[in-house]
């Protein structure tokens, strides 16, 4: 990571007034929960995502998909938010007077757990369960719940509150999200392949509407032509030297 990008991203920042942070699974990757895309690693090793983490495997098997998001939990619960999510959280702290926005594509939860909000959670979240028909029953996912369940209320399966493969975003999450990439000043891009659609368009959305788009990534990808900044670091060592960076010129 070159100086003069990281001094050029804090000048930027301390002029915008609306920032968005969009993070994909690489952000999480330094917490050890493995990414679906980097090989096949940890969870995803032994598994077809297919039959574990889509809605027709939901369907054909609930016990199944149940049973493996529940290891998917567990690990998640062992492990801790990492320095990148920490340092967000102290930038946000840093950032008086500005609207600091979180957009994840990550289910675990930690950029809440760090101390960041609003965090809108496109994908969902692994924390908590619904009604597979949404008819209002919702629940925090206890470790007591090793079971698929009935819903209590109309008695359909209740599953993890989270998007599955071949399922469409929640309408409303995403609107707020698009919202928040078209009106920004500043757009963060990290920890993502830009692969997963229809997430994978807001940074390109914010891009066409004027924001000033920083991809934060270690290797090249499809949105590296078109950021304004395009800076090969990994997510922890960027941001816990940009938030230093900012508090130090706030001393």
């Amino acid at each position: 990571m070159q100086a003069n990008s990281l001094d050029s991203v804090a000048s930027l920042l301390r002029k915008a007034k609306e920032i968005v942070v969009f993070s994909g699974a690489g952000l999480s990757a330094d917490s050890g929960i493995p990414t679906f895309r980097d090989g096949a690693t940890g969870l995803w090793n032994t598994v077809d995502p297919d039959e574990v983490a889509s809605i027709e495997g939901f369907l054909r098997n609930p016990a199944r998909v149940w049973s493996w998001l529940l290891e998917l939990k567990k690990l998640v619960d062992e492990r801790q938010p990492n320095a990148a999510h920490q340092a967000l959280a102290r930038l946000q702290e840093s950032c008086r007077g500005k609207r600091l926005t979180v957009i994840t594509q990550n289910i675990d939860g930690y950029h809440s757990r760090a101390g960041n909000a609003p965090v809108l959670e496109v994908h969902g979240t692994i924390h908590r369960l619904r009604c597979h028909q949404h008819c209002g029953f919702s629940a925090d996912w206890e470790q007591s719940a090793v079971e698929a369940f009935s819903c209590p209320h109309c008695g359909a399966p209740v599953r993890p509150d989270l998007v599955l493969f071949g399922e469409v975003l929640d309408e409303e999450v995403f609107a707020a999200a698009e919202m928040c990439s078209l009106t920004a000043d500043l757009f963060f891009c990290v920890g993502t392949s830009f692969t997963v659609q229809p997430a994978a368009l807001l940074p390109v959305w914010a891009k066409r509407a004027g924001v000033t788009v920083v991809e934060v990534n270690p290797h090249p990808t499809s949105l590296s032509t078109v950021a304004d900044y395009s800076i090969r670091s990994g997510a922890s060592e960027f941001f816990t030297a940009l938030s230093a960076k900012i508090e130090e010129q706030q001393d």
